[in-house]
């Protein structure tokens, strides 16, 4: 199939410019990608810089049609995984994932550019999205060779017999994918599925549909560029993309599509939907669901580099990592010197254009997400019956003067604009109990807090029991260089991922990669065992008729006649 690149659909439309004005712009219509080709959805989203409020584009929001339905491209999906797993061998499948690299690496800072203008994600951080797309690539091109057998060869307990397991594709795999990494998840999801046998449909999230279409329209050039034609033509369907809001084309395809398993990665209230429909279908799903991620700093630990990585944690990516840093405790006799530090390091970080290399924090995805983040910020200080130490306020032509006042380094053209920046805020002393350490507000706001303790030994422990309090458990943190505690803690708090002398970050591939309690069911990042299920075989070659397992005809008739029943006694 031909790259489907420049054949991006435009339309004339308006939009507001920089101070209300109205102006004309082609726009860029996003389409879905079903059976291999461009096909048409219902109803519009509109698609917006974040770092600007320009009108980049719009997509579909509605999963409806006359020529397509969940139900028949679930067949079609269907033809092609079998096809895909049966009759293409496993060399074409390896050279298939030799030029997706191939692919990802030519078209590296376009994707990235990409990223940057759909999703406000600072340029580095786009680019190293891309690198991790390319590491995902290499390492399920790697799987693909180990495919075939869970392990090996063993006798069985009766004789004349033999059993293995093998690795099944699930079959058609539906995935649902957030907004702030849109390349590099949704990656994890094509690769693992496609490495394992599977089909995949993608439901982007609604703000970055033109990166998820980029990322697909490589992925099946992929598939042109290494396979013959003949079978190509048998794969439309194998790898889909279908837009929507939640209501228009989520719904619908968790209740009607023919998903072998879904997967979702996004808020715990989302995924509680996603758990009750695949439920009602039997279905298995995977949650990688939202987080609460604690960094405890003890006394003996350097301030300086606990203040830096306290720094990227929170306030990477604006705060809208799964496992940004919500709350930060610090042992009483350094809390006062990492706070100070902590706030000066925050008014530092430069905010402003996402494409320019100074910038060290973006906008949020959204005025509407701005909005979410602003409220919950009021009602934490409601709360408090007090202000954030910083912060606290959206960042536009009203808040200069408070950002004067906060000392925060704010370029001047994001008050001018219309982007979705919210200050770096920081509250202080916050309880349970209240919004800031209940809930997760995804943006650069964090709580400080004093651990006490008289010995770091004691801290440690109230830090156990303030850090399994939280209902999430997605990725936590330990600084301290004493091995008597560090080595006690894994396994004590509460969590899916543990970092110990790092800030919360994320996972390293062919590592596992998920949360307990509110942040999830299962794991991913391991490899094959996220995307296939197990077959046990048994081989009997014993040629007369038996059971799995049963004793001789005359030792079990000497057995009964000996024995007496509870009945019987």
């Amino acid at each position: 199939m031909p790259s489907l690149l420049h054949k991006m659909g435009t339309l004339k439309t308006r939009h507001g410019g920089k101070k209300g004005n109205e102006m004309p712009k082609e726009l860029k219509r996003a389409k879905n990608i079903l059976c291999g080709g461009f096909a048409e959805g219902d109803g519009e989203m509109r698609v917006v810089n974040p770092a600007t409020g320009e009108l980049l584009g719009v997509a579909p929001s509605e999963f409806s049609s006359e020529r397509w339905s969940p139900e028949n491209i679930g067949e079609i999906a269907r033809a092609a995984q079998e096809f895909w797993h049966w009759e293409v061998e496993e060399q074409e499948k390896e050279a298939v994932f030799a030029a997706m690299a191939q692919n990802f690496k030519a078209h590296r800072g376009p994707l990235a550019r990409t990223m940057v203008l759909e999703g406000g994600k600072l340029g580095r951080w786009a680019d190293a999205e891309v690198q991790e797309v390319l590491d995902t690539i290499t390492h399920y091109h790697g799987e693909v060779s180990r495919y075939h057998t869970n392990d090996g060869f063993a006798r069985c307990q009766l004789p004349d017999k033999n059993a293995f397991s093998l690795l099944m594709p699930y079959g058609n795999i539906l995935t649902v994918k957030p907004w702030n990494f849109p390349a590099a998840v949704p990656m994890w999801a094509i690769c693992g599925a496609l490495a394992g046998g599977n089909s995949v449909l993608v439901k982007p999230a609604e703000q970055t549909p033109f990166t998820m279409q980029y990322v697909a329209e490589l992925v099946l050039k992929s598939f042109t560029d290494a396979l013959p034609p003949a079978k190509v033509g048998r794969l439309a369907g194998l790898v889909q993309v279908v837009n929507g809001t939640g209501p228009g084309t989520g719904k619908p395809l968790l209740e009607k599509y023919a998903y072998d398993k879904v997967t979702f990665t996004g808020s715990d209230a989302v995924g509680r939907i996603i758990a009750r429909t695949a439920g009602e279908r039997l279905k298995p799903c995977h949650l990688e669901l939202g987080g609460h991620a604690a960094m405890v700093v003890l006394d003996d630990f350097d301030i300086d580099l606990a203040v830096r990585e306290a720094l990227n944690a929170v306030f990477g990516d604006s705060g809208q990592r799964c496992v940004s840093t919500r709350v930060v405790y610090v042992q009483e006799s350094a809390y006062k010197e990492f706070l100070s530090k902590f706030v000066a390091g925050a008014k530092t970080r430069r905010v402003g254009n996402p494409m320019d290399p100074a910038t060290d924090m973006g906008p949020l995805i959204s005025l509407d997400q701005r909005e979410i983040v602003n409220k919950m910020v009021l009602d934490t200080a409601s709360q408090l019956g007090r202000k954030p130490l910083v912060g606290g306020y959206a960042l536009n032509y009203a808040s200069r003067s408070f950002a004067k006042n906060d000392g925060l380094n704010v370029d001047d053209a994001v008050f001018e604009g219309g982007g979705a920046y919210f200050a770096p805020t920081i509250f202080t002393e916050v309880p349970y109990g209240t919004t800031a350490m209940d809930q997760e507000i995804f943006g650069p706001v964090v709580v400080v807090n004093p651990l006490a303790g008289r010995t770091r030994e004691e801290a440690f422990w109230n830090a156990v029991a303030l850090v399994n309090k939280s209902q999430y458990g997605l990725s936590n943190a330990l600084l301290t260089n004493d091995r008597r505690i560090s080595s006690r803690a894994p396994g004590r708090i509460h969590t899916g991922i543990f970092y110990i002398g790092r800030g919360t970050t994320g996972a390293e591939l062919n590592k596992y990669f998920g949360g307990v309690k509110s942040s999830g069911w299962g794991r991913e990042g391991r490899g094959l065992g996220d995307w296939t299920q197990i077959q046990q075989v048994y081989d009997d070659f014993h040629g007369k008729a038996r059971m799995a397992q049963a004793g001789a005809d005359d030792t079990v008739r000497a057995l009964l006649a000996a024995s007496r029943s509870v009945f019987e006694k």
